[in-house]
């Protein structure tokens, strides 16, 4: 079993002293102080509602932060939109455009040359083993096969951070745990900084580098466990003690959470 190397010092995404809440409503989350370096892979798991999305939303620039300050890449989050891309839970392919097209899509808002996208669109998809199936609309496809255009999608403009909002979690196990694998393997191919939503301890563990525990109503930041495995990862890595072990730890943390909140 090998230990990770550290990666770059240089922070991904730092968070200052940051609360967000929503109008006058409660506080959604409190107190974040938190650096990622790039190169990371960070999962948040928590409570339904402690503000796992909120997260990537702030990451993101979608929504902006009550108090304390965000950098992405060194800028504010609005400015480092061209850096990243966001994969929610539902793939969100056009129904009336083939995979090609909509892998194309972005590379045809920021005004992409016809050859460039036709170039890009071969090889995600390849890398994600969907090369046979560009002239297929998303209707043909299950749903794993989708997950897969969208992360297809998201690769074809080369983005520095991908946000992924819970993008396995409506599949079974075993497609899941598939998907986690080739993530994974497109992750060392085509290097970037993720930032991921879920409820499964046992993806968070095999894809993270870093796991951030929170705590909800309001949700801060109960702990961040680093996990010291080496990328790339194999199905094997399930099956050691080291990972049932630091599976048990984090395990154990989000019962803490849970039993706190209740």
């Amino acid at each position: 079993m090998s230990i990770h190397k550290n990666p770059p010092s240089i922070p991904s995404v730092l968070f200052e002293g940051v609360q967000k809440r929503f109008g006058k409503g409660p506080i959604v989350l409190d107190n974040i102080n938190a650096s990622f370096p790039r190169g990371s892979f960070v999962s948040f798991i928590g409570p339904s509602g402690c503000g796992k999305s909120t997260f990537l939303k702030l990451i993101a620039g979608l929504i902006d932060p009550t108090e304390g300050k965000i950098e992405v890449e060194g800028m504010t989050p609005a400015n480092a939109r061209e850096d990243l891309f966001f994969v929610f839970q539902d793939a969100n392919l056009l129904p009336w455009l083939r995979v090609r097209e909509n892998v194309e899509l972005p590379m045809k808002i920021r005004g992409e040359s016809k050859k460039r996208m036709h170039e890009q669109a071969e090889k995600m998809t390849e890398l994600v083993g969907l090369k046979d199936s560009l002239r297929k609309y998303p209707w043909q496809l299950s749903g794993g096969m989708k997950m897969r255009v969208s992360i297809a999608r998201a690769l074809s403009i080369k983005p520095h951070i991908m946000l992924l909002d819970e993008p396995f979690g409506a599949l079974d196990e075993m497609t899941r745990d598939k998907l986690n694998e080739d993530l994974l393997k497109i992750r060392e191919v085509d290097p970037f900084t993720a930032f991921f939503v879920t409820h499964s301890v046992s993806e968070a563990v095999f894809l993270s580098s870093h796991i951030v525990v929170l705590s909800s109503h309001p949700g801060r930041i109960a702990e961040i466990i680093e996990v010291p495995f080496d990328y790339p990862r194999s199905a094997e890595i399930r099956e050691s003690q080291k990972y049932l072990e630091i599976l048990a730890h984090t395990a154990h943390s989000l019962r803490s959470v849970k039993e706190e909140a209740a």
